[in-house]
């Protein structure tokens, strides 16, 4: 009987976590993601859209913060968290007041300066999640604002568009300054949760800070199973920031793009994603978790080759090839940022953190982001297919996580199963 009751607080604990930082990294995208709703089709710098410009320079921002991260993280005091969090969404929203008042040559600067901060955004939010026995469950919720939120953002800036009657300088700021208000109350109501108890440190293992060299032996000893998630959640990076960052331009190349478009399609992809992941936390074997975890991204990224080819076959809209290889990919990017690497920690047998495994994950991923996007918005302006070019991308990428996919559950099997893990499938 307190054995029932236990779980339930347990049950209770893990959806009033995941309700709270869903909420919170939703308004953190409130910050960083109202434009990519706009276009700037008719503002020029350097002879290209302002908006890519715009794109790349707060992609570098994301991603330099990401390298930023990999230690900063590791030094951050759980009782400082949240007077992070605060500060970091104020310093973001800065740049965005200055966009209503500074030229347009300098709005790529600005969308740096709002990048760098929120990059480090995920890996404080998510110590709230690790470690617990319902991480998957908790970070399925949390994960869920990759699709949802990007839908909602965007639709809500252009509500406030309408409703306010802003120009595109404007809508950036008054959505940020709304999230920033509600973010502020979601943090104090998440600072009250409760931490990790004695159950969840026994099923995945106490979480503390690593020094420099304590994340050198760790990736040593781990790197053969690392590696090939952290390339596979690169190209997955990739593909999602691409989709992210112009499903408005392939919507409007279609004649499909509208207010509420993007609410609609991204809600059904949340719910299938929130239905699929939480079945995870009941997998208490961290080999065959991230065993079934590759099998997982192999079938995503089927679901995405197979959407492509129906659209190229004309049998499937726009709409539904965005959403079913958005739900395809973001399968196995969500599992790799909120199960993964935790689970990884688990299969160690040591004390330790995932944060500093997460962000070089998303430090790779988010450099080769920059990289390939740099390259093809750059060097095909003049002729640019947006959805031509996102379909390449689907394509290739593809391939690649395949290969690498096949190769992981190799390295699992030469990887000696840690103790910790034994007594946890006995238990």
């Amino acid at each position: 009987m307190v054995k029932e009751i236990n779980q339930r607080q347990q049950l209770v604990t893990a959806t009033l976590i995941g309700l709270t930082t869903f909420c919170l990294y939703t308004f953190m995208y409130a910050v960083r993601k109202p434009f990519s709703a706009l276009t700037y089709n008719n503002i020029l710098v350097w002879g290209i859209s302002v908006k890519i410009w715009m794109v790349l320079f707060q992609l570098l921002g994301y991603t330099m913060s990401k390298f930023f991260g990999i230690r900063l993280l590791g030094k951050i005091k759980l009782e400082d968290r949240s007077i992070y969090l605060i500060c970091i969404l104020s310093l973001a929203t800065v740049p965005l007041f200055l966009l209503q008042h500074l030229p347009a040559q300098l709005w790529p600067v600005l969308m740096f300066f709002n990048g760098f901060p929120l990059g480090l955004v995920w890996g404080i939010v998510f110590s709230y999640v690790e470690g617990r026995k319902y991480t998957e469950l908790i970070g399925a919720m949390l994960a869920c604002t990759f699709v949802f939120s990007s839908g909602w953002v965007k639709s809500f800036g252009l509500y406030l568009q309408t409703a306010l009657e802003l120009n595109i300088t404007q809508v950036p700021f008054f959505t940020a300054l709304i999230a920033l208000i509600a973010a502020a109350i979601v943090v104090f109501v998440l600072e009250k949760l409760p931490p990790p108890n004695t159950e969840d440190k026994l099923l995945r293992n106490d979480r503390k800070p690593l020094n420099p060299i304590e994340q050198r032996r760790f990736l040593q000893l781990h790197g053969s199973i690392i590696i090939p998630f952290v390339i596979i959640y690169g190209i997955f990076t990739i593909m999602r920031d691409f989709r992210d960052n112009f499903s408005a331009e392939m919507l409007t190349e279609s004649g499909a793009y509208s207010g509420d478009v993007f609410i609609n399609m991204e809600l059904k992809v949340s719910l299938v994603l929130l239905c699929l992941v939480p079945l995870f936390s009941w997998i208490k074997n961290h080999r065959v978790a991230l065993n079934i975890t590759t099998l997982s991204i192999i079938v995503g990224i089927f679901t995405g080759l197979t959407a492509t080819f129906l659209f190229l076959q004309h049998q499937i809209s726009i709409k539904g090839l965005l959403m079913l290889t958005g739900g395809g990919f973001y399968l196995g990017y969500i599992l790799i940022n909120i199960s993964v690497m935790d689970r990884i920690v688990g299969f160690s047998g040591e004390s330790g953190n995932s944060g500093f495994l997460i962000y070089i994950a998303d430090s790779v991923g988010y450099l080769f982001s920059l990289i390939i996007s740099s390259f093809a918005l750059l060097n095909k302006i003049d002729s640019m297919k947006w959805t031509s070019l996102y379909i390449d991308l689907v394509m290739v990428g593809s391939v690649f996580i395949v290969i690498l996919a096949i190769t992981i559950p190799y390295q699992l099997k030469k990887t000696k199963q840690s103790h910790n893990d034994a007594e946890i499938i006995k238990a």
